[in-house]
């Protein structure tokens, strides 16, 4: 379930969607044993951060032999969250986990079908999203989710809505099939910049929009389309600051 990226399926006992083969990363030392760098996003068990490049946020050192977290790559208040797959662009297959009520913009959204509102992220994205939901809040600042994964149907829905500018002051939508909230990475999240449109909208006013520009990069997401302040996604280690303001 945590396979993606240089992952190679195949190479391990069992069918192929039961285990992955994944190339070591950086060498690191954890508690005295050699290990690997590894995402957050499966950093728990005997997992130790700072030993890595980048933000401690970003990376761990899993020793060799170590637990690097569930088989789920889930942590937090994720940790133990019934998993299910959806489709998403070109027909990939996605695991997922619902959002949490009070990670919801719109709670009452909860219990509605992931194909019917967006009310769903993928467990590595959750699990990043949870771990920068609990910084903040320890600021004082909440952060929610608007929207989160999306089917083709429901790009489909957005795209139709923004054509006609029925929807979030005319702002357009990517075509469905191509919209990064159908890969699993994009998150729309509450900046409460008030009601923005065009090419440059300022949410210099913004309590939380000024904590997600100085800190969300440290749990890999970034601000990825300067029209949208509420557009975050999940870039993972190497994400840096947003140039936007």
């Amino acid at each position: 379930t945590s396979c993606t990226g240089k992952s190679v399926a195949g190479h391990c006992p069992g069918t192929a969607s039961v285990q992955c083969c994944i190339p070591k990363g950086n060498p690191c030392t954890a508690n005295g044993k050699s290990g690997s760098c590894i995402s957050t996003a499966f950093c728990s068990g005997t997992s130790v951060s700072g030993h890595c490049p980048g933000a401690a946020n970003i990376q761990c050192c899993v020793a060799s032999g170590g637990s690097s977290g569930s088989s789920a790559g889930l942590c937090g208040s994720y940790a133990g969250a019934a998993v299910s797959s959806i489709k998403g662009n070109g027909n990939v297959m996605y695991s997922v986990v619902k959002i949490r009520p009070e990670h919801l913009s719109n709670p009452a959204i909860y219990t509605s079908a992931p194909t019917a509102s967006d009310n769903t992220m993928t467990t590595s994205t959750a699990c990043a999203f949870d771990k920068m939901a609990t910084a903040a809040k320890q600021a004082g600042v909440t952060i929610t989710i608007a929207s989160g994964f999306r089917t083709v149907a429901r790009q489909e829905y957005f795209w139709n809505c923004y054509q006609t500018k029925a929807c979030n002051n005319g702002n357009l939508a990517a075509r469905p099939g191509t919209s990064n909230h159908g890969r699993g990475i994009a998150l729309d999240l509450n900046t409460n910049c008030g009601s923005q449109s065009g090419a440059k909208p300022n949410c210099g006013g913004s309590k939380v929009y000024q904590w997600l520009k100085n800190n969300g990069h440290k749990y890999g997401f970034k601000r990825t389309v300067q029209s949208e302040p509420w557009h975050w996604e999940y870039v993972g280690a190497g994400a840096t600051p947003s140039s936007f303001t």
